[in-house]
């Protein structure tokens, strides 16, 4: 008989447990998400010697203004962060990779909007999450561009790659 009481307990635990938590998602709690489409490949060669053989390469190398789209939805009017890091397969120590906003993209909700002008300038993006820009509510057809710095005929001709991660966080 005393364990029928310890598990009725357990049970009445259990529900209150998903009654809570069912109550915290009907609460309007916004699940936000980030969706970023596009790639960047580059190819340097020859064509891109500063002045033919024996002399160095061009620098910088910069995608397309709009090489990157993404959308920033499900804040339910909340403000947001997007943090940017990269992860390498193969990179070289010299190569300085950045992005930069070069449109605000456009408002997709109803309500107050705002968007921080800081990440219209390059930010270098390292192996460690750094805040990219800020904004409140939802959008979409954010255009970002990339920038790479430090390509030089000194480092060794290979294919190098890294992995560059976005991600948005709550603030408010």
């Amino acid at each position: 008989m005393s364990h029928r009481k310890v598990v009725k307990r357990t049970g009445k635990t259990g529900i209150l447990i998903l009654l809570a938590t069912l109550a915290f998602t009907t609460l309007g709690f916004a699940v936000i998400a980030i969706t970023v489409t596009g790639s960047w490949s580059l190819s340097i060669g020859q064509a891109n010697l500063t002045g033919g053989a024996g002399t160095n390469l061009t620098t910088p190398y910069e995608s397309a203004t709009n090489q990157l789209l993404m959308t920033i939805s499900g804040t339910g009017g909340k403000s947001w962060r997007v943090d940017v890091y990269r992860v390498d397969s193969t990179w070289h120590t010299s190569f300085v990779l950045s992005a930069k906003r070069t449109t605000d993209g456009t408002p997709a909700a109803k309500g107050a909007h705002s968007i921080d002008p800081i990440g219209l300038t390059y930010t270098a993006i390292t192996t460690v999450a750094t805040t990219f820009w800020s904004g409140t509510n939802d959008y979409t057809n954010i255009s970002l561009q990339y920038k790479l710095d430090g390509v030089s005929c000194a480092i060794p001709a290979a294919s190098y790659s890294t992995t560059v991660y976005f991600t948005v966080v709550q603030t408010n």
